[in-house]
């Protein structure tokens, strides 16, 4: 039976140390690529320009957080909606992609150009420990120009959990001591969430194994709303072997998956689907971090 929930109902969850979005730092200096100058709000953003037909490299050393907010290059005076797509690769291993569309925003400039610059659009993911060399490219679009930013401080921020306004069931995932709670994602039968902004959206993902599955399993998740695609990710992934659904029989859930997205100001309404397989279940857990004071734009 599906359930619904009229109020956005918070559940506050320490999970280790104190908030990290104060300790985002940009990157200002890549190899083969100038950096160009935003004037956002007054204040002056480095941002480097990104095209079909130039990609960008991105050396990143880890564990650490990514930040890439994008904002798509308008002829002047341009009304108009640009879609367009980032994808972030490491070397034949897609790594995450934002799937979005933008117009043009008020109060944000480039020095010596007439070119109206779009709103942002924003995607944070992790980077495992080690040196990485990440590839960013654009397709959709003419030009983006894309601000870099790192944060290397350790351990997770202290989150608020979000309980849906709409979906399907609840499943309990026990893993240790921790009991936490998932809701169901079918195919045609997403979650939504509310969440007032801005701040940054992470969405836990656990695809359900039944008897037939075996080995590594692919499924994509997509984050919308109002119809308009926020990000699209696909992910392999395993049987946990420390996790249990308490109230979910014949099913085994996969090793957690990871979603970061960036939300901006004012209240959302955001669906989360599974667009592949088309049979089949998964579960998700989406949460904030607790409100704090941050180097964003």
């Amino acid at each position: 039976m599906k359930l619904r929930y009229w109020g956005a109902v918070l559940t506050v969850i320490a999970l280790a140390s104190p908030a990290r979005a104060d300790r985002w730092t940009a990157i200002e200096q890549l190899p083969d690529a100038t950096p160009v100058q935003v004037r956002v709000r007054d204040k002056d953003r480095a941002y480097f320009r990104l095209t079909p037909e130039r990609p960008l490299a991105v050396p990143v050393v880890g564990p650490a957080q990514v930040r890439l907010t994008t904002r798509v290059v308008l002829p002047p005076g341009s009304h108009a909606i640009a879609t367009y797509q980032v994808r972030i690769t490491e070397g034949l291993r897609a790594v995450n992609q934002i799937s979005t569309e933008s117009s043009a925003a008020e109060s944000v400039s480039v020095t010596g150009s007439s070119n109206s610059i779009g709103k942002s659009r924003a995607l944070t993911f992790d980077v495992p420990a080690g040196t990485h060399r990440l590839g960013l490219a654009l397709s959709g679009a003419g030009a983006v120009l894309v601000r870099i930013q790192r944060n290397s401080a350790g351990g997770d921020a202290q989150m608020v959990s979000l309980t849906p306004i709409s979906a399907v069931r609840s499943v309990s995932v026990a893993e240790g001591e921790k009991t936490i709670p998932y809701y169901t994602v079918l195919p045609r039968h997403p979650v939504a969430v509310r969440v007032v902004g801005p701040t940054m959206l992470e969405v836990l993902t656990r695809l359900d194994f039944d008897d037939t599955m075996r080995g590594i399993a692919i499924y994509r998740m997509r984050l919308s709303e109002k119809g308009r695609t926020l990000n699209e990710t696909e992910f392999k992934t395993t049987k946990a072997t420390t996790a249990t659904y308490t109230n979910l029989q014949n099913r085994v859930p996969s090793k957690f998956d990871r979603t970061r997205i960036e939300i901006p100001a004012g209240l959302h309404e955001i669906s989360i689907e599974m667009v592949q397989p088309l049979r089949g279940s998964a579960e998700i857990h989406a949460r904030i971090p607790q409100p704090s004071v941050g180097n964003q734009e």
